[in-house]
């Protein structure tokens, strides 16, 4: 398994497949991400570019700029025990009802975050997760 949290196996990507079956949406991203050989970077910015989201050439990191945006929902004390428990499904229907981000898009993100420790990830991007 590989430790870099912008890159996901085939491995990876077969169970994302069985968990996401009833997501069309999440299943189309998963396609991108695997001709893209895992890359959720890549994916997640032909995604935006279809999407019509615009990200500035500037940003290095994407999925850690999308993920910035949706922090308020990110950081809940919910998603975080959400994607902890492995239901990356739930991340993906919680940022695509904000209306923040598409759920094609939402799913490189979710994947991302949960790669690389959702907990983890808000603790280090501005103080502690939020409490309800």
């Amino acid at each position: 398994m590989t430790t870099d949290s912008t890159q996901v196996t085939p491995e990876e990507i077969a169970l994302y497949r069985e968990q996401f079956s009833d997501y069309p949406e999440s299943l189309d991203a998963l396609d991108l991400i695997e001709e893209c050989d895992g890359d959720l970077k890549q994916a997640a910015s032909s995604l935006a570019l279809e999407s019509g989201i615009v990200i500035s050439k500037k940003v290095p990191d994407i999925l850690d700029e999308l993920a910035r945006k949706s922090r308020n929902i990110v950081c809940d004390e919910l998603f975080i025990n959400e994607l902890m428990a492995g239901v990356l499904t739930a991340g993906v229907a919680s940022l695509t009802v904000s209306g923040q981000i598409p759920a094609a898009l939402a799913t490189p993100v979710v994947i991302y975050l949960a790669k690389k420790g959702v907990k983890k990830w808000c603790e280090s991007n501005n103080g502690e997760p939020k409490t309800p």
